[in-house]
């Protein structure tokens, strides 16, 4: 009986510990700032919450979870206790596979808890965050407009004429699970023939998730917009409107790689559109990637070291393929096809030709380290004989191509011997000189002015002008708008103060106090997601000098704009001091984070936001 009893207990015991935890695999979320990094199983035990996690990278690159990192759920935070899989706040290089799993313990979160963040770097917009991760199992719902439900937009619609006819097109819509409190970014990228710039025109989010934005289009042409770190890549035609509904949780579900097998990885689950081309933006949601053969996430790591030859004959290869994919696809629209085909025929002309920029660049971009370049030299007249062969060259339809301004470089330039010139070419290389600042979204310079005035093509100088007049309107009401804001001051730094004293300076008046300098511009997202994170510990640490330094490219209309929302000291210096400052203080990007002590010593430096608490703790000195 004894035995029984015992037996008995131990069972008890185990049943009561097998109750003590809970496990949800494959749990969905609401939303994320990131692909690095996903959930794989949560198990909720008493006194231990595990998290089991996939890390994404290249081989080589090195990763950490932050010691700072918290579960947060009902307003309370549970911290972060190590890790297997790697050690807590170390680097850990990621394997050749590309992928590796840890295990991430926190204090233990409630039994009843229904869904959870992760935030890697609490109170901050950097690091890996993911919100929403559901305990119950259940895929989380949005309400879907009834009319997009079993929608069908027309793709028989021809494809309009790669005419220019300069005009306006409107981009509007809604992201369905939309909450401010998630950081989601909208960002548009114009087409780029002209105005494409690196860092985009960030959109404004309506608190219920909608957004709308006008812009200047030339012809029928490409342009982007992504949501944080998705692509959707659009068709817009001047005078037109496109209406776009994104599913928020769905758009992150089909990219993600472990939920992407409960979703079928399908965009057409969770983008709509309507408008003005409506079907053949759908049809680009499902056939859009064959318009580029540099578009596969393994194209620079397939390519690194290769010769030019092998390089032409990959090329090629995969040029056939999507070829006999395009012939085989009897769902696609004709307007569908010949758009692809005239951007793909354009892209594989661009990428032989620039064959010694794509492979000098490969190892770079693809995160290969060591990868012996090969040999450059080739027979030109051979090399770039089957490209010039190429009917797209000779066609109307080339003017689809984003990048047609490269070619009409190219065929002025070098290959002008080989083209009949077209009179629009030298208008476009005139207009490419005087975009910059368009580009930039700021008015054009007396220069760039006097070289669109230059311009014989009617519409192509429109669009210049019109862009040109929206852009001076927006300026002006924007510092109309901050002309009486307050918490701010401008300092005059004189360009002849060499990089050496420059530092000294500008802190000089602060002696006796701490100074926080933050080296920022105002095209960089991690300088504005920082000062943003900074903004409790600002208020915290009122002592504290915050003293902000830019320079010339940061244009001075967006940089008038931008500080009276970044209370502390500015100032804006010259091109060639920024330089000279990197130099001496060897730092090769922004944000960069100098801490002057009160006797005016430089007692802390760091490149990339460091985190609050670092901040804190060295300006607490």
């Amino acid at each position: 009986m004894k035995n029984i009893g015992l037996v008995c207990w131990l069972l008890l015991t185990v049943c009561c510990g097998l109750q003590a935890k809970k496990t949800v695999k494959t749990p969905y979320f609401m939303a994320c700032n990131t692909r690095s990094i996903e959930v794989a199983r949560v198990t909720l035990g008493k006194d231990t919450t595990w998290l089991e996690v996939k890390i994404y990278g290249t081989q080589g690159e090195k990763v950490r979870i932050d010691s700072a990192a918290v579960l947060r759920a009902s307003g309370k935070h549970y911290g972060y206790l190590g890790s297997t899989g790697f050690s807590k706040g170390e680097w850990t290089s990621i394997p050749a596979s590309g992928e590796m799993t840890a295990t991430l313990k926190f204090r233990p979160l409630p039994m009843d808890t229904g869904s959870f963040d992760f935030l890697e770097m609490p109170g901050s917009d950097e690091g890996w965050i993911i919100y929403g991760i559901q305990l119950d199992g259940q895929k989380p719902q949005v309400d879907i407009p009834e009319r997009l439900l079993n929608r069908k937009p027309d793709e028989a619609l021809p494809l309009p004429a790669p005419e220019l006819h300069a005009g306006k097109s409107v981009i509007k819509g809604r992201i369905l699970g939309y909450k401010p409190e998630y950081g989601v970014t909208l960002r548009y990228y114009d087409s780029p023939w002209f105005f494409m710039y690196f860092t985009g025109k960030d959109l404004k989010i309506a608190e219920d998730g909608t957004f709308r934005y006008e812009t200047e289009v030339l012809l029928p042409s490409s342009a982007s917009l992504w949501i944080s770190r998705s692509k959707i890549e659009l068709f817009l035609v001047p005078g037109g409107e496109l209406d776009i509904t994104v599913n928020l949780p769905e758009m992150y579900y089909s990219q993600s790689r472990l939920l992407s097998r409960k979703s079928n990885g399908d965009a057409e689950n969770c983008i709509w559109f309507e408008g003005d081309y409506a079907g053949l933006n759908a049809e680009l949601l499902r056939f859009g990637k064959m318009k580029s053969l540099s578009g596969a996430d393994d194209f620079y790591s397939d390519i690194c070291g290769m010769t030019p030859q092998a390089y032409k004959k990959y090329l090629f290869r995969h040029y056939e393929d999507i070829l006999a994919k395009l012939a085989k696809n009897k769902d696609m629209s004709r307007a569908c096809r010949t758009y692809i085909r005239a951007n793909l025929d354009m892209n594989l002309f661009s990428l032989i030709y620039n064959y010694k920029n794509t492979l000098s660049y490969a190892p770079m971009l693809s995160g290969k380290k060591g990868v012996k370049r090969a040999d450059m030299a080739v027979d030109s007249t051979s090399y770039f004989k089957e490209i010039l062969q190429l009917d797209i060259l000779h066609s109307p339809e080339q003017k689809y191509y984003g990048f047609y301004t490269d070619f009409a470089r190219i065929a002025t330039g070098a290959l002008r011997d080989k083209f009949v010139q077209d009179a629009l070419w030298p208008d476009m290389l005139l207009a490419k000189r005087a975009s910059r600042n368009l580009s930039k979204y700021m008015p054009l310079t007396a220069e760039e002015r006097m070289t669109v005035d230059s311009i014989s093509s009617p519409e192509l100088k429109k669009l210049f002008l019109m862009r040109n007049e929206r852009i001076e309107a927006e300026l002006k009401a924007g510092l109309e708008a901050v002309k009486d804001k307050t918490g701010y001051t401008v300092v005059e730094v004189g360009k002849e103060v060499a990089a050496d004293s420059l530092l000294q300076v500008i802190t000089r008046p602060y002696r006796g106090r701490m100074v926080l300098v933050d080296m920022w511009n105002t095209w960089c997202g991690p300088c504005m997601r920082a000062m943003k994170s900074l903004k409790p510990l600002k208020e915290e640490l009122k002592e504290v000098v915050y003293l902000y330094i830019a320079d010339e490219s940061s244009p001075e209309g967006k940089w008038k704009l931008t500080i009276p929302d970044i209370h502390g000291i500015h100032c804006r210096i010259s091109s060639e001091q920024s330089t000279a400052l990197a130099e001496l203080y060897e730092y090769s990007g922004i944000p960069t984070y100098f801490i002057v002590n009160r006797e005016g010593d430089i007692s802390y430096k760091v490149t990339g936001f460091p985190g609050v608490e670092v901040l804190r703790n060295e300006l607490s000195k």
